[in-house]
């Protein structure tokens, strides 16, 4: 006897594509952050920026939409000591602005009478910490771009709520990593210390004008390390004394005003970094149908 065997297929379920849901979604979460969110970062960023232009003397480098106040800098007097202690290099700097105006050294010296040389440079050329000028510049630089954001923004704001788009979004985007990157690079101008080379050295004008004038074998340096402003006294010796043949000292102080510019190069990079963030996170693939 055959046995029937009958076989029921179970109705397939309805697959349903979430895709063109998602991308909706993420179009109008970046509308949002648009309308809401951009115009704050941008105007946080700025609040930050300006205090570090003011604390700058910026007022003729920077946007002048942002109202920084016209202040000449004030002479500021630095006395710079060993790290670790000692008395081979004591410096004494006076700063107006990102100039040095004068520098007193005493650097120990077997070779000279009493064991310590002495000497004093108030130059009549320029001599310009290049860290703290590269500073102002990329603020300044950071100031332009921000302002005609928040113009850009405050017409779109103004005008139809159409005005934003998966366009504005991907430019607004662009525009907040670039001035990002700008403050990034004030930041390492103040943290990562930029040394002239030896051979620069010895041809650099302000090094000629110390009173009296520096030893054959020793050379000075002036530059900014973390906040600190530092001064490196280079001496060639003997190899017996040295294998490499030169002797290195070093005095450094905090800079307070740095430590403040830091601080509030830092709050900007966090408004910058969330705006980043929620652009970046809500923008469509670029495959996707955006019309």
């Amino acid at each position: 006897m055959s046995t029937l065997t009958i076989t029921v297929s179970k109705p397939k379920r309805k697959v349903i594509d979430t895709t063109d849901y998602s991308i909706g979604n993420m179009k109008k979460e970046l509308l949002w952050v648009q309308r809401t969110q951009a115009k704050k970062a941008f105007q946080d960023t700025m609040e930050q920026l300006k205090k570090c232009c003011t604390s700058l003397h910026l007022s003729q480098k920077c946007d002048p939409r942002l109202g920084v106040q016209n202040a000449n800098p004030g002479t500021e007097r630095y006395n710079l000591l060993p790290k670790q202690g000692g008395d081979n290099l004591k410096a004494i700097v006076s700063l107006l602005g990102d100039n040095v105006i004068q520098a007193e050294v005493t650097i120990k010296n077997p070779k000279v009478a009493g064991g310590f040389f002495r000497s004093v440079a108030q130059p009549d050329v320029q001599w310009k910490l290049q860290q703290l000028q590269d500073l102002g510049n990329h603020i300044a630089r950071a100031t332009i771009s921000l302002c005609e954001m928040e113009n850009n923004l405050n017409a779109r704001c103004e005008s139809d709520s159409d005005s934003f788009s998966v366009e504005t979004g991907t430019l607004l985007l662009n525009e907040a990593r670039a001035i990002k990157d700008e403050i990034s690079f004030a930041r390492s101008s103040i943290l990562l210390p930029r040394k002239r080379s030896l051979l620069e050295l010895c041809y650099f004008p302000p090094t000629r004008k110390f009173v009296p004038p520096l030893p054959q074998d020793n050379l000075l340096s002036f530059y900014i390390s973390s906040c600190r402003l530092v001064c490196a006294s280079y001496q060639i010796v003997p190899k017996t004394v040295n294998p490499q043949g030169l002797t290195v000292f070093m005095s450094e102080c905090q800079l307070p005003f740095l430590d403040e510019v830091l601080e509030s190069l830092n709050l900007a990079m966090l408004s910058l970094q969330k705006l980043i963030s929620y652009l970046d996170m809500c923008r469509p693939p670029i495959t996707a149908n955006l019309s």
